[in-house]
């Protein structure tokens, strides 16, 4: 593809900032797509790399809002919330890495929402993960009206990103084929970067909480597997889960595809309000696959 020199400036465009937003090397290629470097900020231990499901979805869900608001809000800067995603990894080969190539291309952009099919290469032009993620776009001025109780006029920032020293999971209690557990209460400064004086835990973070209670679940059925990961992932949200509210998470397996693949279906709630569901696969890898 070609690609043109025109300047990207991330302040212009969204809301997401560092340190949550760790994209590189932004061009805009043909079609009005959007090409990135990243490098590979948190991989948890149980997952098998070169990039986990959650951290795809994180940084194609930025570059695809970054792609959206180029193309179509370039001059004004909105907020893209991502509502609905499809993350697909595409080898159940194990590898390390620490850098990728990330690619978003617009597919909808309507005023008040978008959607965008994006791609994670490895250092050899290999896909990883496929993506669509889903936006509802929201102006500053209906965003700040809509969320002005968890407005917070004085933010404290972390003292290294809270996106790669993450808090885990307690209280996890098994019950048959369910699990539950506790987030616990949201600090501001676990939010750096999403959003400006409303912190707002990203979704890509719920949805590696997810990925924690689902490999919970999965080992206590199926040992003896050294890695594991998820084939297909569909996450939704439903609203923002914002700092000084608490999440908790249950879930548990809907289905067993086939020997060692097991679906997982969990909820994401603040009280008794659902803030974001998925369901996903879940399989475990032998180390036959490692590189």
């Amino acid at each position: 593809m070609e690609k043109s020199n025109v300047e990207i400036k991330l302040d212009e465009l969204i809301m997401v900032e560092k340190p949550y937003n760790i994209l590189q090397n932004l061009e805009l290629m043909e079609y009005g797509g959007i090409k990135a470097k990243v490098y590979n900020e948190y991989l948890d231990p149980d997952e098998g790399g070169p990039m986990g499901g959650a951290e795809c979805g994180r940084h194609l869900a930025i570059l695809g809002s970054i792609a959206l608001a180029y193309g179509f809000h370039h001059k004004r800067r909105h907020y893209y919330l991502a509502v609905h995603a499809v993350l697909e990894r595409k080898t159940s080969h194990i590898s390390e890495s620490n850098h990728f190539i990330a690619y978003a291309i617009p597919v909808l952009a309507e005023k008040r929402k978008g959607k965008i099919y994006g791609e994670i290469l490895d250092e050899h032009n290999a896909v990883l993960f496929t993506a669509e993620v889903e936006y509802m776009i929201m102006s500053p001025a209906v965003f700040t009206k809509f969320y002005e109780n968890f407005k917070l006029d004085e933010e404290i920032p972390a003292v290294e990103s809270p996106y790669r020293n993450r808090r885990r999971l307690t209280n996890l209690v098994f019950k048959g084929d369910r699990i539950s557990a506790d987030y616990g209460t949201i600090v501001g400064s676990e939010c750096e970067g999403h959003f400006k004086n409303y912190p707002a835990l990203p979704v890509a973070v719920i949805g590696d909480l997810f990925r924690e209670l689902g490999f919970a679940l999965y080992k206590k059925f199926f040992p003896g597997y050294d890695k594991m990961i998820s084939p297909r992932t569909s996450i939704r949200a439903y609203r923002l889960a914002f700092h000084g509210e608490s999440v908790a998470f249950v879930g548990r397996i809907s289905k067993r595809i086939s020997r060692g693949v097991i679906l997982v279906t969990a909820e994401a709630k603040v009280g008794d309000e659902i803030i974001s569901s998925v369901e996903f696969e879940v399989k475990g890898v032998k180390s036959e696959n490692h590189s």
